[in-house]
């Protein structure tokens, strides 16, 4: 596999404007690259900024300052117009299929949808992968012929996969793909992602809150807090040694498979921060228990801390006071 990765963003930041002269501070400085045939795990509370760095990378967003680097190339400026060319090689997975997907139109035709917009392919040849596909995401092929009322939560999100994966991409985004699933559903839906991630190299963006979805599906994790990356590095380290306070609490509520392990949970008291007015400083520090004056003068830079690629944005990891007392 390639060497360069697929995705690279360079302090991406992301603004919308709101009543007045208000500014939403969605995303603030993020920096993170997906390599070819890994999955990037990215976390966080409602409303830090996860669904609007997925949007932004695909150009579905314009950024309002950064770096988006895709396969080399510098996106972030592109016009709409050469953004098109590049929908075959991006796609994106939603929350919702049933609000992803024409109510009028049958299965089949949505799978074929992106073969007709980005292919050459003949019709018999667009009948015949669309066949490939269907039976790649173990959708059945009297399925093919229903209309999206007609189908379960389950199968939609499959017909969603198989559009997403008909142009052979190079980085999909799926922005909470299982989350309104039941988890027999959920489980078959991860295994298939696994399979077409071995398959196919792609560089997958798994955007969710569900840990134990993110544990399994993940080969990094990313964490959020207020549109800014508290702490990133490699799954297992990010749940078995959680530097960052946030971090440790967000961990905390992570319910383990062995129910004889004993729970340690880290409740957070007060409210997030209103991105319209973001706080100087650390973000998390109005509601982290570890907080001194010095968190509130400056926001603390990402920092290696012990591990492989394991960074963390606390200074009081240096010192040692990092750890939210059991």
């Amino acid at each position: 596999m390639s060497s360069q990765p697929t995705l690279v963003t360079e302090n991406l930041v992301k603004h919308f404007r709101a009543g007045g002269n208000a500014t939403v501070h969605a995303v603030n400085g993020v920096s993170f690259s997906i390599s070819p045939g890994e999955t990037l795990g990215m976390v966080g509370e409602s409303g830090s900024g996860k669904s609007t760095i997925g949007r932004t990378v695909l150009r579905l967003l314009s950024p309002t300052a950064g770096r988006i680097l895709f396969q080399g190339r510098d996106i972030s400026t592109l016009p709409e117009r050469q953004c098109r060319s590049l929908r075959a090689e991006m796609q994106m997975v939603f929350q919702d299929p049933w609000s992803a997907l024409n109510p009028r139109l049958r299965a089949r035709a949505l799978i074929e949808e992106p073969l007709l917009l980005h292919s050459g392919l003949g019709r018999a040849e667009r009948r015949d992968k669309v066949e490939a596909l269907a039976a790649r995401v173990r959708l059945g092929s009297a399925l093919l012929e229903r209309f999206p009322s007609e189908l379960s939560g389950g199968q939609l999100q499959r017909v969603c996969i198989a559009r997403a994966i008909a142009t052979e991409p190079k980085l999909i985004v799926l922005d909470e793909p299982t989350s309104s699933l039941d988890l027999s559903v959920r489980a078959g839906i991860l295994e298939l992602l696994h399979e077409l991630k071995q398959e196919t190299g792609a560089a997958m963006l798994f955007i969710s809150h569900d840990l134990g979805t993110l544990r399994l599906i993940s080969d990094r994790i990313v964490v959020l807090y207020l549109g800014s990356v508290v702490e990133s590095g490699p799954t297992r380290a990010i749940f078995e040694r959680p530097e960052h306070p946030y971090t440790q609490a967000l961990m905390s509520a992570h319910l383990p498979a062995d129910p004889t392990v004993a729970l340690s949970r880290h409740v957070l008291k007060g409210e997030i921060p209103s991105p319209i007015n973001l706080p100087p400083g650390c973000g998390f520090a109005s509601r982290c228990p570890l907080a001194i004056e010095r968190c509130r003068a400056a926001m603390p830079p990402l920092a290696p801390v012990p591990g492989d690629n394991h960074h963390a944005a606390c200074i009081r990891i240096a010192e040692g006071a990092n750890r939210i007392p059991a």
